[in-house]
């Protein structure tokens, strides 16, 4: 992974999500109602993030679509290591699925393929490698988020393509002809930049439960498309 400190930070473009965004975000059902993460242990790409002065930094994963949402969380391991059966038990019920709206309009540091490629990265070497280089990635997000702005826009986040969404359609040629584009878009929320009060945030169609009833029959016919079973 290429050093942080060669990027030129001139370079960073932002990309607005107007107030009202739509997008979704699959949380730990024992966390509910807190949407924001704000555990110093977690291992996930650009977090736990911590700010210059060494306090952790609440965190949100949203994602375009539910099928993203979904992939990225209960079906991440099909694409991340391989895995064909997925347990019900152990990644199902924990797990829940609700949609929400931003409160206002948020500036995101640009991370998704055409920016990439115009910064002069590949996706292998930040949004798309393997979780054994996540501490890596939080360095990054360490320094994106002290950048603090770009022009007027105060940096509230970052947004790039979904890597299991990339794999995903390598997998499934309805999934490849569905998450191209902005619908494989994922992002996290800085919650110092940003409210963390999940009111703001208009949640509805909320499922506590990833194994009850409708939600379920989303995660099935996503699993079959991936030739993966739900147990």
């Amino acid at each position: 992974m290429p050093d942080v400190g060669s990027l030129d930070m001139r370079l960073l473009r932002v990309h607005v999500l107007e107030a009202h965004h739509r997008f979704f975000t699959a949380f730990r059902s024992t966390t509910w109602p807190d949407i924001f993460n704000p555990s110093p242990t977690s291992d996930a790409r650009f977090s736990p993030l911590t700010d210059q002065t060494g306090v952790v930094v609440p965190t949100l994963y949203g994602a375009s679509t539910r099928t993203v949402a979904l992939l990225e969380t209960a079906l991440h391991e099909v694409n991340s290591i391989g895995a064909r059966v997925i347990s019900e038990k152990v990644d199902l019920r924990p797990r829940g699925l609700v949609q929400l709206h931003l409160p206002t309009r948020t500036a995101l540091i640009d991370l998704r393929d055409g920016e990439l490629v115009r910064l002069g990265l590949h996706r292998s070497q930040l949004v798309s490698c393997l979780p054994v280089h996540y501490r890596c990635t939080r360095e990054w997000a360490q320094v994106l988020h002290a950048r603090g702005r770009i022009g007027r826009s105060v940096l509230a986040g970052a947004i790039w393509n979904s890597r299991i969404a990339e794999l995903s359609q390598a997998d499934s040629p309805l999934l490849g002809d569905l998450l191209p584009g902005p619908n494989s878009e994922v992002f996290v929320l800085f919650g110092d930049r940003i409210s963390t009060e999940t009111g703001d945030y208009d949640p509805s169609e909320r499922h506590g439960d990833l194994a009850a009833a409708g939600v379920r029959a989303l995660l099935d016919q996503i699993a079959g498309h991936l030739g993966a079973t739900i147990a």
